[in-house]
């Protein structure tokens, strides 16, 4: 199957079912990329499905040449290697294009923090807008109904949750993931009696939050910090006069500015930490942690 191509589609069904919740329309949107990280990683396949008010169904893919080597931990999940993308275009034209598809239409994908923020980091890059759409999570979504089932998903993973709801899905295809996000919208749906609570649950921002340089920039002194997360070592953060030992997931934009998305070893919860309130940092050995 072409990385243009889904095995999973819409019926009309799933496109009434959605336009019930987004009657202006929709765009579900997927990324792959180099690395966890929209600050510092790149993108390397963009897939987007639109579902126009009047129940039209279009698609977008590009596959992105990232100008840097994709490392072979990223390869292992999507597949996709360096001869793959060296003839395609460099990020630019695809984005100027995405935008131009996507037009004025609210966006979703699942996790969209971290989708959204490589193609916001990526627009501000090369000074490409952007409108002001509202963005949504299927993640978000599927969790705040599945939650009050006696039993729910054991988490909330694509994957899985595709299992959950009765489909196979071809993971880590950004083209496959789109329509996956859409059909486990569609199934979650049918469980919520208040659909306008629970899309309210699911928004995560605005992208015009994120007009300001100081959503993507951070200070000199943390570009060790940055490489420390490149290259998946355990951290050490001091915050306020403590120090919290950490499992770096990936730096990403926030609108009150950028933020270190990492598993706290203290506490085992996912945190944002914001970067401007981190003094310092340094490299914690596992051998280490593991003894203490």
């Amino acid at each position: 199957m072409s990385r243009s191509q889904s095995t999973l589609g819409l019926d009309p069904s799933e496109i009434h079912s959605l336009l019930t919740l987004f009657p202006k329309g929709l765009v579900a949107v997927d990324l792959e990329t180099t690395g966890l990280s929209p600050l510092v990683d790149k993108i390397i396949e963009i897939a987007a499905v639109k579902i126009t008010a009047d129940g039209q169904v279009t698609t977008f893919h590009t596959l992105v040449n990232p100008l840097i080597e994709i490392p072979e931990f990223t390869i292992q999940f999507h597949g996709l290697q360096n001869k793959d993308v060296e003839n395609s275009p460099t990020i630019k034209k695809p984005l100027k294009e995405f935008w131009s598809f996507v037009g004025r239409h609210p966006m979703i994908a699942h996790n969209s923090i971290f989708d959204l923020g490589y193609l916001i980091k990526s627009s501000h890059d090369f000074q490409i807008e952007f409108p002001p759409l509202d963005i949504y999570d299927s993640c978000r979504w599927a969790r705040s109904a599945y939650k009050q089932l006696e039993n729910p998903p054991i988490n909330y993973k694509l994957s899985t949750l595709s299992d959950f709801c009765g489909f196979k899905l071809q993971h880590h295809v950004a083209i496959e993931d789109t329509y996956a996000c859409l059909k486990i919208m569609v199934k979650v749906g049918q469980l919520i009696v208040d659909q306008e609570e629970c899309r309210k649950k699911s928004f995560i921002f605005r992208l015009s939050q994120f007009d300001r340089n100081e959503c993507f920039n951070f200070s000199t002194r943390l570009k060790g910090l940055a490489q420390l997360v490149q290259d998946k070592n355990l951290i050490t953060l001091e915050i306020k006069g403590s120090r919290r030992p950490v499992r770096p997931i990936g730096l990403m934009p926030q609108t009150k500015g950028p933020v270190l998305f990492a598993e706290c070893l203290l506490t085992g919860l996912n945190k944002s930490f914001h970067l401007k309130k981190i003094k310092s940092y340094s490299k914690l050995e596992a051998s280490y942690w593991h003894a203490t």
